[in-house]
């Protein structure tokens, strides 16, 4: 399957989540009402005279409880999936005692997984996600988020400090993969949807604990006889949803678990790798485990199981044996694992990370351009995407290899990417830029404005994808500075260009969701008419930009192809940045099958005149982007 079935997939899975969780919330229900029934006719026992039962069934009780349940159950998850959209991953990985690495660490390791992480995020055409550490000897690691803007990567110490650079390497190209199939955005909406079910056991032990009790003779605290007998019920039939939880969590993830180690060594071509790691795992004192109370409740969010019970050793484990994840990626291996000596595994890991050996393929691996090709690669875990992404990080001057984990440095290469090439705009955005931003961005700017010039499209984007985890550590009064003078270099021209508006719409996809909340788009467009003027507006702008012969022909002939009739050129309203960023918007809502046609057209018109040229590609790159469909830095012309 490619991206966009993967995504299709996703979004039946996610129907089919929803439909276990109303199959789920009808056996709470039912039981609930047992329960109180239950409840109600021992309470008749002592105060005959206040309680009559009315028989075991009773309409007006059921649809009393079935209300009140309900209400709870639904209300329960509505909030904890808002509650999580409020900061995305970041959430979950808090939630587990993480801890936000630090772009500018000089920890040899650490920088060792922020390279990994950006590689990876370059070569697969996602935005670069933050890293989160946990304080956990075990090996493990997750990714979390509605969408790649507010997704994050998760490793533990252990996997930092056990694992090579190949087997890392391996680890993070799993979650990545994650990602891409829109795993972690199921995993969000099933994390908020569960919780709704566990909240039933909470109420048990409410009306085990004490409720005030009132008599016409006196008041006193602690529960009625029967409370105690309905509030046991009650916390039977929370272990009951509690289970019908966990049963779901297996049912939705277990077999993804096979599909991103797939993808994983299809990513690095280097299957032993990812072999390596899971013995390592199996043969580590520590595992794979988690010692945190959260662990078990978000145990499908890991690479490896990571309870601490015996769990991972039978069929109610979260993940697949670790045997039968080995078998699968090479059915020759032994699966028998033997203890790992932990000193000397440190200290291999941490000798290699110092001499500077890693996984890298040679150059002429990359591939050629075809429509095909790219269209093959969107949203794929590609090995020839790895060597370009360290080759190109190389094409950087040093002051940007330097200055891309720098908060000050990342702002000041922000605004040199926006400087006009005229003396006169140039010498005005200057102006402004020493009014309103600070004096230490200034001077990182003037030292690095020269290098910036001579970077062409495709490096700039890059660029800028790989500083959106330094912009996430800016606080929140640098954020609104920095984007408001991000605005005032964009308007200083009076004309925003197309590299202009990938830039600050990237910045707000990519970089806003760390500091404000952020609705994550949802399928609203099924059907190409309902789409249909966006579209023509996309492809009208983007056949402006490749300066084609005959404007007017080609638009009608590939909006002919794509939309079954051929449009009118639109009028010069429709021309503009803000109407092309209101029809990207509109794409974003539309199902995988429509963006798929969309980009496929687009890709037509760029090789229209029989070559693919960068500055073309690089635009391709920002429309992909604006709809999370992510093109590989490889495939940037």
């Amino acid at each position: 399957m490619d991206f966009f079935e993967h995504q299709e997939q996703a979004q039946r899975r996610t129907k089919q989540l929803i439909l276990l969780f109303a199959l789920a919330l009808m056996l709470v229900v039912l039981a609930v009402y047992m329960a109180v029934s239950c409840g109600w006719f021992v309470a008749t026992f002592f105060e005959p005279q206040h309680w009559h039962w009315h028989g075991f069934w009773n309409q007006e009780r059921f649809i009393w409880v079935s209300s009140c349940t309900l209400a709870i159950l639904l209300l329960g998850s509505w909030y904890k999936i808002y509650q999580l959209q409020q900061h995305g991953g970041a959430s979950v990985a808090e939630a587990l005692g993480g801890k936000r690495l630090p772009q500018a660490s000089n920890h040899i390791l650490h920088r060792r997984l922020l390279h990994i992480v950006e590689e990876m995020a370059i070569a697969s055409g996602l935005p670069v996600p933050s890293i989160y550490l946990l304080e956990q000897q075990g090996i493990n690691a997750f990714a979390a988020g509605f969408s790649p803007s507010d997704t994050v990567i998760g490793v533990t110490e252990g996997a930092i400090n056990m694992l090579s650079r190949t087997q890392l390497q391996s680890v993070i190209g799993h979650e990545f993969s994650h990602i891409l199939h829109g795993d972690t955005r199921i995993n969000m909406h099933m994390l908020g949807l569960l919780h709704g079910l566990t909240l039933v056991s909470d109420i048990g032990m409410a009306f085990i604990i004490g409720i005030k009790r009132t008599t016409p003779h006196h008041k006193r605290y602690g529960s009625h006889p029967a409370l105690w007998v309905l509030g046991f019920l009650i916390f039977l039939v929370g272990t009951i949803g509690m289970i019908a939880a966990d049963l779901i969590k297996f049912a939705i993830s277990r077999q993804r678990e096979f599909l991103a180690d797939a993808a994983a060594v299809q990513f690095t071509r280097n299957p032993q790798a990812m072999v390596e790691a899971l013995k390592i795992i199996g043969g580590y004192t520590q595992g794979a485990a988690i010692h945190h109370p959260k662990s078990i409740t978000l145990s499908y969010f890991f690479f490896a199981h990571a309870a601490t019970t015996g769990a991972s050793k039978n069929w109610w484990a979260s993940h697949p044996p670790l045997s039968e994840r080995i078998h699968r990626i090479d059915p020759h291996a032994f699966t028998s694992v033997t203890h790992i000596h932990t000193q000397k595994q440190k200290q291999r890991v941490t000798t290699e990370a110092q001499v500077g050996v890693h996984f890298m393929m040679s150059q002429d691996t990359l591939p050629a351009m075809s429509v095909e090709d790219v269209m093959q690669s969107i949203g794929t875990l590609s090995h020839q995407g790895l060597p370009h992404a360290t080759h190109e990080h190389h094409q950087f001057p040093i002051s940007i290899q330097h200055g891309i984990r720098d908060p000050y440095t990342a702002r000041a290469l922000c605004y040199a990417m926006l400087f006009s090439l005229s003396h006169d705009i140039s010498k005005k955005q200057w102006a402004y830029l020493e009014q309103h931003a600070e004096n230490s961005v200034l001077r990182e700017l003037l030292d690095i404005q020269h290098d910036i010039t001579s970077l062409n499209a495709h490096l700039r984007l890059s660029l800028m994808t790989r500083l959106i985890p330094t912009l996430k550590e800016l606080s929140h009064t640098q954020y609104t500075l920095f984007t408001q003078n991000i605005a005032a270099l964009m308007r200083a021209d009076h004309n925003i260009s197309m590299f202009e508006y990938a830039l600050q719409r990237m910045l707000l996809r990519h970089v806003r969701p760390a500091f404000t909340s952020t609705p994550i788009p949802h399928v609203r467009y099924r059907h190409i008419r309902d789409v249909q003027a966006a579209c023509a507006c996309i492809l009208a702008i983007f056949i402006c930009y490749g300066h084609h012969k005959n404007n007017t022909t080609l638009f009608h002939a590939t909006t002919k192809a794509l939309l079954g009739t051929a449009m009118p050129w639109p009028p010069k309203p429709m021309l503009g940045m803000p109407a092309f960023n209101q029809s990207l918007t509109r794409m974003e809502h539309a199902t995988p099958a429509l963006k798929r046609k969309l980009l496929h057209t687009c890709m037509q018109v760029a090789v229209e005149d029989g070559r693919l040229h960068a500055h073309e590609m690089a635009a391709l790159r920002a429309i992909a982007d604006g709809m999370d469909c992510p093109i590989p830095a490889s495939f940037s012309g």
